[in-house]
């Protein structure tokens, strides 16, 4: 029988770790100035929503879409999932990876992908605006075919997005890895404490264990219990924002 405390603390946790998500979401949208906060609010509960019915994270292709619609802009669409994932798997990386590295003994095959994959990001990200300078200047000084000035075309683009994706986390890249940080601490806590309505004990390899059952098709009791009970919440949580949306429009 859950008791009372039990249920309050699980919500308590479940919903610091979601306004924890939603600031980070709302920082890296924040460039987007003619967003009102209801609105990404709303967008933030339906593609989290989305994100929980269809397995794999695949509904991050959904956020970018929902984002686009709402701004405009396929830039900001797909910058701000990229910006959002990096800061979120980053805070994930910095937990897992030394449990399973000096505790356990051996590296899982799906925390090392994502590692490897926040490495070429970073060292994209990082090496962009050098190989820019230099490969613009060279082309400019020593070539002067069509195919170079396409190429040049492109950097352009390339440079574009490049300094989109600064803005998108210029000044407040600290406060979003903080934020992904807490978001992951208060789902530890909240699985924890969902463990615990289920007579069973929950530890960092426990949630090590689920977080790679997430992205390798695996299940357990604990796993669908806390996925049903997520997807409830978000729903009313989604309806509720839904509504503070309409209200906040209908009364311009």
């Amino acid at each position: 029988m859950i008791t009372m405390a039990e249920a309050a603390l699980f919500l308590i946790f479940f919903g610091a770790a979601h306004i924890a998500k939603f600031i980070r979401f709302y920082l890296v949208l924040m460039e987007e100035k003619k967003l009102a906060f209801v609105d990404v609010l709303f967008l933030y509960f339906r593609t989290t929503f989305i994100n929980l019915v269809i397995p794999f994270k695949l509904g991050e292709i959904y956020r970018v879409g929902a984002v686009f619609h709402m701004t405009g802009s396929v830039k900001t669409g797909v910058l701000s999932v990229i910006m959002d994932r990096f800061f979120d798997t980053t805070a994930l990386l910095a937990i897992i990876l030394p449990f399973e590295l000096f505790f356990m003994g051996r590296l899982n095959v799906f925390p090392a992908m994502l590692f490897l994959c926040l490495l070429i990001m970073l060292f994209v990200y990082l090496s962009f605006a050098p190989s820019y300078r230099f490969m613009n200047r060279y082309l400019v000084t020593h070539k002067k075919s069509e195919r170079a000035m396409a190429v040049l075309a492109a950097l352009d683009g390339a440079d574009e997005w490049y300094h989109f994706a600064r803005r998108l986390i210029s000044g407040r890249s600290p406060m979003i890895l903080l934020a992904s940080f807490i978001g992951w601490g208060a789902e530890f806590m909240a699985l924890r404490n969902c463990a615990a309505i289920l007579g069973s004990l929950f530890n960092i390899q426990d949630f090590n264990s689920y977080i790679n059952s997430i992205f390798m098709a695996g299940t357990s009791s604990l796993g669908n219990f806390y996925h049903m009970v997520a997807v409830v919440l978000i729903a009313v949580a989604m309806i509720l924002s839904m509504i503070a949306a309409l209200v906040k429009h209908g009364t311009k």
